[in-house]
């Protein structure tokens, strides 16, 4: 892989926080694995806030995505790590989008992407998700 390294996919202030999907990490041809840290700051919301974090990746140059990630936040700061392995599945699986927090193992495209889902509203709180690719 040649661009190995550690990539910020996520650097968001709340007022940033909307239903997205952010600029793609691309030029990931060969990648073995990706350990991803996201890092959510709580400030204060209302209206029963609540963000998800989805990293996602793509076999046919973003046309579709894949959920590979599910990072979910509420009201208290807190640091979630996950880590994605290429060819780590061992039998065919049927693939689901994550509907809660989790991974899905197994399968990695040559690019990746945050997805974020957003409801109510977030005050002086902060969301980064940075992605370390082999």
């Amino acid at each position: 892989m040649d661009n190995a390294g550690v990539y910020d996919l996520a650097v968001l202030d709340s007022s940033a926080f909307a239903n997205a999907i952010l600029s793609p990490l691309d030029d990931l041809d060969g990648v073995s694995s990706i350990s991803l840290e996201a890092v959510f700051k709580y400030g204060s919301g209302s209206n029963a806030p609540s963000l998800s974090a989805i990293v996602m990746t793509t076999f046919d140059g973003g046309q579709s995505w894949r959920h590979i990630a599910r990072f979910d936040f509420t009201t208290a700061s807190a640091t979630k790590l996950a880590s994605i392995q290429a060819g780590a599945a061992k039998a065919i699986t049927a693939y689901a989008d994550l509907v809660s927090e989790g991974v899905n193992d197994g399968f990695l495209g040559d690019q990746i992407a945050v997805k974020l889902i957003a409801t109510g509203s977030y005050s002086n709180s902060a969301l980064s998700i940075r992605a370390a690719v082999r």
